[in-house]
């Protein structure tokens, strides 16, 4: 203790000067190409240096090793994916379907939420367009490094997902659970049919819910203006996004190479039931043909 202040541990000022370096090699990176970086060296000096520099900022944030992004270098000619995970999850919940993708030889880029799912920032009120800046700087990274980026989001992130395929190139969406009609309670619904929930006194009182919903329904327009292929899947008992979501994403899609399933049992986490016994080799396959 020096002057009522906790000197930093040995470890986490060497863990600081780590992240500092690495953020300088990041950018001396940026600076000096002029071009995608799609040669193997640059290619691979990009990713390492960018999944180092994610890797220890969040350790500086705290956040424990199994929830933190992952970053999987796929072939240098092959597309890349964005998993973008729900808001009561992390990437390690969409690690599984992240390794089967990357066994397909994709690049991989699970990207932790920073205002979702770790519990190491307490906010009362997310909000979802400073996340969907954070992914598109995700986005571009794989847009460097990859021949095409697509999509693949859970619960929210699907919402994400669309958001974000209606400000960047995107090659195709798999949209997992979609959060895009929520199941909330009537007078949450009436609130914002009389337009009430946009008000600052109500926002603050409900946070995050006003966030998410407004997400949620400022991306079902997003839907039928996308020309891009998509995969929704969603079960018939979702206890938290209504079963309409899947329905709107058929009714809206206007993209003929567009697939939907529906699964009678599961609940919101549609990878934790039915992953292993198909669903990951099915998006796999929806993704590579899309290529």
């Amino acid at each position: 203790m020096k002057n009522g202040i906790e000197s930093e541990s040995p470890r986490q000022d060497q863990r600081r000067n780590q992240l500092l370096a690495t953020a300088l090699t990041a950018w001396d990176l940026q600076r000096a190409r002029k071009r995608p970086a799609r040669d193997a060296q640059t290619r691979h000096m990009v990713l390492k240096t960018h999944d180092r520099l994610r890797w220890l900022a969040e350790a500086e944030l705290g956040v424990p090793k199994q929830e933190r992004s992952f970053l999987k270098a796929g072939d240098a000619s092959a597309p890349g994916v964005l998993l973008i995970h729900d808001t009561r999850q992390s990437p390690a919940d969409v690690l599984p379907l992240g390794r089967a993708l990357g066994e397909a030889g994709l690049t991989v880029h699970g990207l932790l939420l920073a205002d979702y799912g770790h519990g190491v920032t307490e906010r009362p009120e997310a909000r979802w367009r400073a996340t969907l800046q954070q992914l598109r700087l995700g986005h571009r990274l794989l847009t460097d490094t990859c021949s095409e980026v697509h999509v693949v989001g859970v619960g929210f992130g699907a919402a994400l997902a669309l958001h974000l395929a209606a400000r960047e190139r995107v090659a195709s969406l798999v949209l997992i659970a979609p959060a895009l009609v929520p199941r909330v309670p009537l007078w949450v619904r009436v609130l914002w049919g009389l337009r009430l929930l946009r008000l600052r006194p109500v926002r603050r009182r409900l946070g995050l819910l006003v966030d998410a919903t407004e997400g949620m329904k400022l991306a079902q327009d997003q839907v039928g203006k996308l020309v891009v292929p998509m995969f929704g899947v969603q079960c018939d008992d979702d206890e938290l996004a209504s079963p309409q979501s899947l329905r709107l994403l058929q009714k809206r899609a206007r993209h003929e190479r567009c697939r939907f399933q529906v699964f009678p049992t599961g609940g919101h986490d549609v990878l934790a039931a039915h992953g292993a016994d198909g669903l990951q080799r099915d998006i796999v396959d929806f993704v590579k043909h899309r290529a």
